[in-house]
């Protein structure tokens, strides 16, 4: 019975609609001028054909000569290799490359190892790490696969014995149908050579190629024979038998899996049977060429077991791809003759730290900041700022902040470790998670501390996520809460009052915030009492001092009216309402102190572990320009000396502070000395200092 028959029509209607009971063998008969199968080629401009079928030509992929005389067929320009060599555009090379210098170095040594071990007999592919750079969307993964010349120019290799190669899936490479048809190794190949052939040299775009001229036995394709037939192309503009190398980056290796090619283990993914198919043929020596890759993409799953950047991942080597410091990110900007003069725009180099080392969204920043430009200006309003900002924090920020790689509660526990100044060592780790972890995954930074424990690390996180816990509606516990409260406090009273306020008044203000954040972060910690020397690492005071021991309560800035001095009653009232009173001395108030202060600008008062009396602290904000003598300090101290008359009676023990966050100290010995001060000084060294100097 021959029937003609619709795809929508059910089987049962074939048969006059009787139900249908036994099982039906159908012979599918196809014309041998359908354009299908694997009888025939095709014509170029055949569209109907299901594109998940090869349609190009049979071709042998294991005769070298075969496979070169049909890619050069291909190609426009017979001679042209690698038409296409970036993928980045040129407005994003021109910055200079910061911060990388660790993972060039680890990259290097990888391909030195595997260089080593190419002329040799060597299988154990733990020799032979592959480097793999991950983390973040924007962090620079790209770029180092654009910086393959510069690895390879660090390890002395013959520029006219390297070829450079970089194999994207995404921007016009996205996965292909015809792809499922093959394994991945195939299927790779075939992008390898379509890259280093005929991209940007051939009648056909990346998609069309795929699709009308890939072989119809293409699946037959190994990485070996891709490797060959590029040798040979080489050879013919190299003479003799030098080593060549191969630079072969793999972009956005995380998208490999939508492929969907067909797989040797269905337990497998296709990412890792590729990493594995190509470390195989490292090993194998079946070349030549030496193929020196490098993997790259937006793996948010460092953290997890299966990812190719996990430490655990024997045939790989995780490169140190952190996030920029605030000091590479202002180097970044003034390696750049068109962008260095905006440093000189407070709020610009504000928006920067607020970026938190992500090199792409600095780049995107400031190009979009030199958009507004007007032609013989080099000064950006600053509705133009503030609207570039937006622009770049809506588009990129909000969208990292939208995802989280972890769950919120360690979010916050991460935020919080960060700003209570203690030091963390990278094996520990935090809610399940190693501290290196975090780092790999670009969710913080881990920066040795100097004069402290071995491996011992202050960890410094976006000033992002700090703004985005700050503005958490629903928190788990009162002490997150609190800790979130207190973040919003300053950016309401600081980041949002720049230019309403003096710098000085800043400075004070952002003082007082930052003790509040700090006492609630080591709260949510779990430290309920701490020592002086843990609620001011950095900061110089003398043994006896950093020992005192204090009790902790939820705290919060207020602003009063009253000055503080011998006068100062227990209950203050608050500066823009002076009907509301408060207890400053029990209820966690961290006081800013009334214009009219002599000498004192932040007070707050915490109960001593040991005795349960009463410890006050007076803060002395001062930006001082100019050598900062020992003479200055003690003159601001004796400002600090007074105590209110009824702490006096209790027994209360006075603290005193002084901060200076613009001039070079020289305070080595001041407050080592004397009982009940402390004192930071303006040093890129010094942890605390740094974040004071947030102001």
């Amino acid at each position: 019975m021959v029937v003609e028959v619709d795809p929508a029509d059910e089987i049962g209607d074939v048969f006059g609609g009787a139900p249908v009971k036994k099982t039906i063998h159908v012979l599918v008969v196809v014309p041998k001028d359908a354009g299908v199968g694997v009888g025939q080629d095709v014509e170029r401009d055949s569209m109907s054909v299901p594109a998940a079928v090869p349609m190009g030509p049979d071709v042998d992929s294991s005769s070298c000569d075969d496979l070169l005389a049909f890619l050069e067929s291909e190609m426009t320009n017979k001679e042209a290799t690698v038409s296409r060599p970036h993928i980045l555009e040129a407005v994003s090379l021109q910055f200079r490359l910061v911060g990388r210098e660790e993972a060039i170095t680890t990259a290097a040594k990888c391909f030195c190892d595997i260089i080593a071990l190419s002329g040799t007999a060597a299988t154990d592919r733990t020799k032979q790490a592959m480097p793999v750079c991950s983390g973040i969307s924007g962090l620079g993964k790209t770029r180092m696969l654009e910086e393959g010349g510069t690895i390879l120019q660090k390890m002395k290799l013959d520029p006219k014995h390297v070829v450079r190669v970089i194999v994207p899936y995404f921007n016009g490479f996205s996965s292909q149908p015809v792809e499922q048809s093959m394994p991945i190794e195939a299927s790779f190949s075939w992008r390898l050579l379509h890259r280093f052939f005929l991209d940007n040299n051939c009648t056909f775009k990346f998609a069309e190629w795929f699709k009308l001229r890939l072989p119809r036995n293409g699946s037959k394709l190994t990485l070996s024979d891709a490797i060959k037939v590029i040798e040979r192309k080489v050879r013919q503009r190299v003479q003799g038998r030098e080593m060549l190398y191969l630079f072969l980056g793999i972009d956005e290796y995380q998208k490999i899996e939508k492929v969907n090619a067909s797989r040797k283990d269905p337990n497998t993914s296709l990412l890792r049977e590729l990493v594995e198919t190509i470390g195989a043929f490292l090993c194998s020596k079946s070349s030549n060429l030496v193929v020196l890759p490098m993997f790259a993409g937006t793996d948010l799953g460092v953290i997890a077991s299966g990812s190719i950047a996990n430490s655990s991942y024997y045939v790989t080597e995780r490169l140190p791809m952190t996030l920029l410091t605030l000091d590479q990110v202002f180097t970044f900007v003034e390696s750049h003759a068109d962008f260095a003069g905006f440093l000189r725009q407070v709020q610009i180099c504000r928006n920067l730290f607020s970026l938190g080392g992500v090199p792409r969204w600095v780049v995107e920043y400031l190009l979009e900041l030199r958009s507004c430009l007007q032609s013989g200006v080099d000064v950006v309003p600053l509705n133009s700022i503030n609207k570039c900002f937006v622009n770049v924090w809506t588009k990129y920020v909000e969208a990292y902040l939208s995802s989280p790689l972890i769950e919120t509660q360690t979010l916050v526990r991460l935020a919080a470790v960060a700003v209570s100044g203690l030091t963390v060592n990278p094996q520990d780790t935090i809610s399940g998670h190693k501290w290196s972890r975090l780092r790999d995954s670009s969710l913080c930074l881990l920066i040795p501390r100097e004069s402290s424990t071995v491996g011992a690390c202050d960890v410094r996180v976006p000033y992002t996520l700090l703004a985005n816990i700050g503005s958490l509606k629903t928190l788990a516990t009162k002490a997150e809460q609190d800790f979130a409260t207190a973040l919003m406090d300053m950016s309401e009273m600081v980041d949002s009052t720049m230019f309403a306020l003096q710098p000085w008044q800043s400075w004070e203000v952002f003082g007082a915030c930052f003790y509040a954040v700090r006492i609630n972060a080591l709260l949510v910690l779990g430290h309920s009492t701490v020592t002086l020397g843990d609620l001011l690492p950095g900061t110089r005071m003398s043994g006896e001092t950093r020992n005192i021991s204090v009790k902790l309560v939820p705290s919060r800035v207020f602003r009063c009216a009253e000055a503080f001095g011998p006068s100062t009653p227990r209950l203050i009232s608050r500066q823009i309402n002076q009907l509301e009173k408060i207890d400053w001395t029990s209820s966690g108030c961290i006081a800013v102190n009334g214009d009219s202060g002599a000498g004192v600008d932040i007070f707050f008062a915490l109960k001593d572990a040991a005795t349960d009396n009463v410890v006050v602290f007076v803060d002395q904000r001062k930006r001082q320009f100019g050598k900062f003598q020992p003479s200055h300090a003690a003159n601001y101290l004796g400002k600090l000396s007074v105590c209110p008359d009824f702490l006096v009676k209790e027994g209360a023990r006075l603290v005193r502070g002084v901060m200076n966050c613009v001039s070079a100290p020289n305070l080595a010995t001041v407050y080592a000395v004397h009982l009940n001060q402390f004192g930071v000084q303006n040093s890129s060294q010094n942890i605390t200092s740094r974040l004071w100097k947030r102001g």
